[in-house]
């Protein structure tokens, strides 16, 4: 094995445990507790956003985010948390709920909606020493099934169109595929000799694609579980998701000879193609059919919105840390991200701005914020909060009253109405299935 890939083996393995053993104690130090500041924007609409403020409020010890999802009806999201998933109501602006506190036993690093209830899969684990999956119901908070296969932290979860199978991944080399409707596994997976980073079904639910720190994409057809495709890659990938037409996968690929997406067609082993995202190694990846975009999450602290056959549409930016997990609203007019900084950003897929800031203030709590990009905000815990004015000034308390605007905050939240559909801009079109610059890689 070369000295490049012992170290992009090295890069992906020091990335995930970094992030496990930075979650996993999110109370050892009192002194981690920091102070958040957002600048609040004057000005009405229409108008230019000014800074005419800033509110700060202590935040932590930060919990690193690896794991997002939408239900499937869009209005909760729920978001991966140490040893709790934090359940976010968007329509009413609040934390509504925690769940998984008694069960959860360490950092929460998948999450998927299942079924048309739905319930709420959650992967979670200690590194070293155990894993499992939890199904969850989101109205109560309870759990209904318990799958004890995974033998370490589960980092990779994916639910078939039709709820009917499970899978995940983690720290392990085995993928487990679950028949919810049995409750009880019905196959393991084996092929890979190194963690699984991602798996996908694809849109028809035909088949399952998976990716590892192994430096391997596979597919497998779903009932019979053949692996039907292997492609080797010089570099670790972290991340895998299907294009809308389900005959090709894109993965994210991070190591020091290559960090960008390449895509595969799921039948032939040696045909793919660079999808270069501009600087920062991809850490997660999703599609958005409608967008005809794909969405990144970059070690560069920003997400990317990346068309599939190349080029960067928009850069997201506003994460003071490196980007883990995204997740898509059903009607793909908002987009979550969360990564390193602890913070959830939630961004209107139309145009690129930043919606709000959701932050749990503190570990194990029910202290909540909801900051919205002009300062209207919501809150479980005014007297956390600390306002100033842009010369250092205390805000005046007629101010702050009018920014502490949970009827603002909601109205803020859910204003993304459904996503446009991109177009190709200056009279660009879409390049053939086979364009120029497609790599030939030899069959591994």
């Amino acid at each position: 094995m070369t000295l490049l890939r012992i170290t992009g083996l090295v890069a992906a393995a020091v990335l995930c445990v970094a992030a496990s053993l930075a979650a996993q104690a999110p109370q050892a130090e009192p002194a981690a507790t920091q102070t958040l500041v957002f600048p609040v924007a004057a000005g009405g609409p229409g108008q230019a956003p000014a800074a005419a403020a800033e509110c700060a409020v202590a935040f932590g010890p930060r919990v690193p985010i690896s794991a997002l999802a939408f239900s499937p009806d869009g209005r909760k999201l729920a978001v991966g948390g140490y040893r709790e998933v934090l359940l976010w109501d968007l329509p009413t602006a609040r934390l509504a709920r925690r769940i998984g506190t008694t069960e959860l036993t360490g950092r929460v690093g998948a999450l998927a909606f299942v079924g048309s209830g739905p319930l709420l899969a959650v992967g979670d684990g200690v590194p070293g020493t155990s894993g499992a999956v939890t199904l969850f119901d989101p109205g109560s908070g309870k759990p209904t099934a318990t799958f004890r296969e995974p033998p370490d932290a589960v980092h990779c979860l994916a639910a078939s169109p039709d709820g009917q199978f499970l899978a995940a991944g983690g720290a392990y080399h085995d993928v487990h595929v679950w028949d919810l409707k049995e409750a009880a596994l019905c196959h393991t997976l084996t092929g890979h000799t190194d963690w699984v980073a991602g798996v996908a079904f694809s849109p028809d639910g035909e088949v399952l694609a998976t990716a590892g720190a192994d430096q391997t994409l596979r597919i497998w057809k779903v009932g019979s579980w053949e692996q039907t495709l292997r492609a080797g890659n010089p570099e670790a990938l972290h991340g895998v998701a299907f294009n809308p037409d389900g005959r090709s996968v894109v993965v994210a690929v991070g190591g020091p000879g290559e960090q960008g997406l390449r895509t595969w067609r799921t039948d032939n082993a040696r045909w793919s193609r660079a999808v270069d995202t501009a600087g920062g190694m991809p850490l997660a990846v999703l599609a958005a059919p409608k967008l005809k975009r794909l969405c990144v999450a970059c070690s560069d602290n920003t997400v990317k919105s990346v068309t599939a056959w190349g080029g960067v549409r928009a850069t997201l930016r506003g994460h003071t840390d490196w980007v883990y997990a995204l997740a898509l609203s059903p009607d793909e007019a908002r987009l979550a991200s969360a990564g390193a900084d602890g913070t959830v950003k939630l961004w209107n897929t139309a145009n690129g701005r930043l919606l709000a800031t959701l932050v749990q203030l503190a570990p194990g709590t029910d202290r909540w914020l909801i900051m919205t990009r002009r300062g209207f905000l919501a809150t479980s815990a005014p007297d956390a909060i600390t306002w100033r004015t842009a010369d250092g000034a205390p805000l005046p308390k007629e101010d702050a009253a009018r920014l502490h605007n949970p009827q603002a905050t909601r109205r803020i939240l859910n204003q993304a109405g459904p996503a446009p559909q991109a177009r190709p801009q200056g009279g660009q079109r879409r390049p053939p299935d086979k364009p120029a610059g497609a790599t030939k890689k030899p069959a591994p």
